[in-house]
């Protein structure tokens, strides 16, 4: 009998933490050992957006519609565990941990470090940086994030030069638009979010994409996904991006500043055609390392372990 992780969420609109909730909880489907169910806020809405959608039958009214073997919480879902779970719950509680603002002084995400849980982190880089503000109570495991473009528009031509993607830096994202326009170079800037589809099709679109990520990322998994469209990548150092980014193998890597970032486009659009392909290769290459099939096996691996670890 398989047993059950339960889920929690509050979908108002996607974001990549919903895709990555979404990813584990379909590893937990296709496990072999475990299944899964999910709770929903009453405020959350299934547009089109929602993965869980088409999965309505995992889908529970309450948190007491089911007794679970694990529980799942991200950032901000330990409100649904009552004060004795948080201390210590009776089954073990897997808790992802997508961004470095958990390490943040004075960010409330800070504190919930202090329930204990077994953390799931998306890169090494965030390990480190709730190891070295807490540390947090109960095991840390890394499963760096794998990118998953299926269902990407097959584009038959890159007519844009350089795409600026700037939804996180739209103020940023409109100086550096400006200032690498030239005669005859097309550059688009997309300084707001997309339905998913659209979004991957303007990457694809794209012979070279600039990311402007926040200060300090988790991860930031749309400039992996631009490697694995084929695109050439520019993507300032944002923390959690050094999981995956190789300045001068796979993409550039500037400096977070307006300067370095611009004058890094500038060498992109300007690389010799053999320099150009084996960075592109090298891109495609790193994203099929973060494929959804290693991120599954570690995850499932996680769940056969957790009542071993829960214990310790």
């Amino acid at each position: 009998m398989h047993e059950t992780v339960l889920f929690f969420r509050r979908f108002r609109g996607l974001t990549g933490g919903h895709l990555k909730v979404w990813d584990f909880f379909q590893h937990t489907l296709a496990s072999g050992t475990h299944t899964a169910r999910v709770v929903f806020s009453p405020d959350s809405v299934w547009t089109e957006e929602n993965p869980w959608r088409e999965a309505r039958e995992y889908v529970v009214t309450s948190r007491d519609a089911v007794d679970p073997d694990l529980l799942f919480v991200g950032a901000l879902d330990w409100q649904h565990l009552t004060p004795m779970e948080r201390d210590r719950s009776r089954v073990p509680v897997l808790n992802l941990i997508a961004g470095v603002r958990h390490a943040s002084a004075g960010d409330p995400r800070r504190a919930l470090l202090q329930h204990h849980a077994i953390r799931i982190c998306v890169s090494h880089e965030v390990a480190a940086a709730i190891q070295e503000a807490g540390p947090p109570n109960g095991p840390v495991v890394v499963i760096p994030n794998a990118v998953n473009v299926a269902g990407a528009p097959i584009v038959a031509t890159r007519d844009v030069d350089l795409l600026v993607v700037a939804a996180k830096q739209p103020s940023l994202g409109q100086k550096l638009a400006s200032r690498l326009a030239r005669p005859g170079r097309r550059v688009e800037l997309l300084d707001a979010k997309l339905p998913r589809r659209a979004f991957l099709a303007r990457i694809g679109q794209a012979k070279a994409a600039l990311f402007l990520p926040l200060a300090a990322e988790g991860f930031y998994l749309p400039a992996l996904e631009g490697m694995a469209l084929g695109t050439l990548v520019v993507c300032p150092d944002a923390v959690g991006n050094r999981e995956f980014c190789a300045d001068g193998r796979n993409c550039l890597m500037p400096e977070y500043t307006e300067d370095a970032v611009a004058a890094a486009a500038e060498r992109a659009l300007a690389l010799q055609s053999s320099t150009r392909d084996a960075m592109l290769v090298a891109g495609r290459e790193t994203a099929a390392r973060h494929g959804l099939e290693g991120e599954r096996r570690a995850f499932v691996e996680l769940l056969r372990k957790a009542p071993e670890l829960w214990a310790g």
